[in-house]
């Protein structure tokens, strides 16, 4: 037990003589750092106030949005006839002027029924100017000129539909723009009410939703400013054109019935019309499209 004792008292004795670990000094601040340390803090603080307070105006005046899109007039160019296309006279991103022709379909099956309605038309008119001198000498019964006159109109009726089907066969631009999604080539053969292609306005907008938390001071007139992901570098000038008169979920295929069940309260967003500054599109016009996304900012001034 005693050299036991001993033992460890000479392992505790060589452990308090092995040598500690020195402590690295503490660093000294640079006299510069340690000098301007607290102006620097200062400084730094008075900085971000600035930013805080400029932020706070910025909230307090304007309401911003990055739920906005560009928007246009989109034409969906249709057959009103079953035909074989026979010719396209355009091509993708291809701008036209209203009343260009577009496509040709066959109108041969249509020439030949405004033919015979045409036929019929001149022998029904033949017969009504020889019946109505009878009429008067009771040759014929008044009855049976009614029916000739009926028989004429059916078939003037016939010959204005052919010719309107003659008519469809050239389909023709329904405004200014460039042809876009075209699908359709010589020798398809196209249904009535298929789309053939697509006419773009260039006449584009802005159309940003915001939350109806945020129009309380929004009106008419004000303006703002549009920055396009797309044209990232530069900021669109524009103003507020129109309000929607309805909640985008009003305009939903399925609008939400709040009137049942469990009620959870959304904010709704109400789409908001901003119109283009044209002096601010310059050269960036031709790459301002329908459909891309963008951020919108409207100054909550008086408008002018």
């Amino acid at each position: 037990m005693s050299t036991t004792t001993e033992t460890l008292s000479a392992d505790a004795a060589l452990s308090d003589k092995k040598p500690h670990p020195a402590i690295p000094p503490k660093k000294k601040l640079h006299p510069l750092i340690h000098r301007y340390k607290k102006p620097v803090l200062i400084v730094a603080g008075i900085v971000a106030l600035i930013v805080v307070v400029i932020y706070a105006i910025d909230s307090a005046t304007h309401e911003e949005t990055d739920d906005a899109y560009v928007s246009g007039h989109l034409h969906n160019v249709s057959a009103r006839i079953n035909e074989a296309v026979t010719d396209v006279l355009v091509d993708d991103n291809q701008f036209v002027h209203r009343g260009d022709v577009l496509v040709k379909l066959d109108p041969s099956q249509y020439l030949a029924l405004a033919a015979a309605a045409e036929a019929n038309l001149k022998k029904a008119q033949a017969d009504l100017d020889r019946q109505t001198p009878l009429v008067a000498l009771h040759a014929i019964s008044p009855q049976d000129l009614d029916a000739t006159k009926s028989s004429r109109d059916v078939d003037l009726a016939q010959l204005k539909l052919a010719q309107l089907q003659i008519e469809f066969a050239t389909i023709k631009a329904p405004a200014d723009g460039i042809i876009g999604r075209k699908n359709v080539e010589i020798g398809n053969r196209v249904s009535s009410g298929q789309t053939l292609m697509v006419v773009v306005e260039p006449d584009l907008w802005v159309v940003a939703n915001f939350k109806e938390t945020q129009l309380a001071k929004m009106k008419v007139g004000q303006p703002a400013t549009i920055t396009i992901d797309a044209i990232p570098n530069h900021v669109f000038k524009g103003k507020v054109d129109s309000f929607s008169p309805a909640s985008g979920n009003q305009f939903a295929l399925l609008p939400a019935d709040n009137s049942t069940g469990n009620f959870t309260k959304i904010v709704q967003r109400v789409p908001i019309k901003i119109v283009f500054d044209p002096a601010t599109l310059g050269p960036y016009k031709d790459r301002v499209r329908a459909g891309e996304s963008a951020v919108v900012k409207v100054a909550l001034t008086n408008p002018q």
